[in-house]
């Protein structure tokens, strides 16, 4: 008698066998790994976007063609020796970097107002990316960028991406039930994550994300914040969403932290300033590096936030700036509410877009010639603006 093949789900006696199960936790590997894999291919969607879509958008504009006093011809740098000669580009592809920043200050004066649900982590996202899509135009016009650079903007941008994506899928579900749950008054661990969130705000003006202390925060949050006291489900859904938090930040930085030490940023920037005082000699961060022989002053200085104040400071003070790391143009970004303008022969409009945690204001981008700068500054306060930042090269 002739055996045929057993039947699906039984032996070769006829016998139904059980299917092998799998476990729970190996349900839940598979379910996590294609989630990260789905994360990973959304996030990296858009870099696609950018080197396809996102190429030189026409001539770019000259010193000339911004302000009619200035002559391309005329201009010769002082500063022209590496490390300190730097490419124009640089200031305009310094900008997506800093919009994380501005976006992690706007996330954190907006919950000083509200929970973490209101703010808009979509709108964030895409907004990275549509700046970087439009500075990606036009520095390669300017025939300056290079591959590493835009290296280090995607994986920024990815890492951005990322972080809003999960974070905003759990604040606007799990996040938003428990607030509800909690009512009007803040927990203890609300507290700290508004106190963390403005911390690190401030942090990030002067040093790298991944500089941030990201574990001390998270054994501060255990030994101060009290266990006791609020909304019970609030506080253990936020003990739990903020220490997962601050860990994944933590382990995330460190990696982060360990690349970027092979090969550092330089920290100093030089520039040329007309009319320089004895006085300003104090002024904290500033170096003399060299009086030129037409009266003008070589200075060095901290970057980031840091320089962005000396600017300040000397700009109020009358002085003129003439050229910063080689260049006579610089990025500026101004706050502006909406409807004002500031129209001057000095700078040209980059981008503009509103702000989440100031609304009817807009952050806008000027490609600005630096020795027109206090004029064009001028006319931004005159229109009820404010001069938030300097982009450096």
């Amino acid at each position: 008698m002739a055996i045929g093949r057993p039947r699906r789900g039984s032996n070769q006696f006829g016998r139904r066998t059980a299917a092998p199960r799998t476990s729970f936790f190996g349900r839940m590997l598979t379910w996590l790994v294609t989630i990260a894999v789905l994360l990973g291919l959304t996030s990296a969607l858009p870099v696609v976007w950018v080197e396809t879509q996102c190429g030189p958008q026409g001539r770019v504009p000259s010193p000339a063609s911004i302000s009619p006093s200035v002559d391309d011809a005329r201009f010769v740098p002082i500063i022209t020796a590496l490390p300190h000669k730097r490419a124009l580009a640089g200031s305009f592809l310094a900008y997506p970097q800093w919009y994380i920043v501005h976006a992690y200050e706007e996330f954190a004066a907006m919950l000083a107002r509200e929970d973490e649900a209101a703010f808009d982590y979509v709108g964030s996202v895409t907004g990275y990316w549509s700046n970087l899509c439009g500075l990606t135009g036009f520095t390669a016009a300017l025939g300056e960028t290079s591959t590493e650079s835009r290296a280090a903007r995607y994986v920024s941008g990815v890492s951005f991406s990322l972080e809003m994506i999960v974070k905003g899928a759990y604040e606007e579900t799990i996040g938003r039930l428990s607030a509800r749950w909690r009512g009007r008054e803040k927990t203890a661990e609300d507290r700290f994550a508004l106190a963390t969130a403005s911390d690190q705000a401030r942090f990030l003006r002067e040093r790298p994300w991944h500089d941030y202390p990201f574990f001390d925060a998270l054994r501060r949050f255990w030994a101060e914040t009290p266990t006791s006291g609020g909304s019970r489900v609030r506080k253990v859904e936020r003990r739990i969403a903020l220490s997962g938090e601050l860990a994944t930040k933590g382990v995330y930085a460190w990696g982060v932290g360990w690349l970027a030490r092979l090969s550092p940023a330089e920290q100093r920037v030089r520039s040329v300033v007309r009319g320089l005082r004895p006085a300003d000699r104090s002024i904290e961060g500033l170096t003399v590096v060299e009086t030129l022989p037409d009266g003008r002053t070589l200075i060095e200085t901290p970057r980031y936030r840091g320089y962005t104040e000396i600017v300040r400071t000397l700009l109020a003070r009358g002085r003129e700036l003439t050229e910063i790391a080689g260049n006579e143009r610089v990025l500026v970004t101004v706050l502006l509410p909406e409807g004002k303008f500031a129209d001057s022969p000095g700078a040209v409009q980059v981008f503009a877009y509103p702000l989440q945690a100031r609304p009817g204001w807009r952050r806008v981008g000027l490609d600005a010639t630096i020795p027109a700068l206090a004029a064009t500054l001028r006319r931004v306060v005159a229109a009820g603006g404010e001069f938030e930042h300097l982009y450096e090269p």
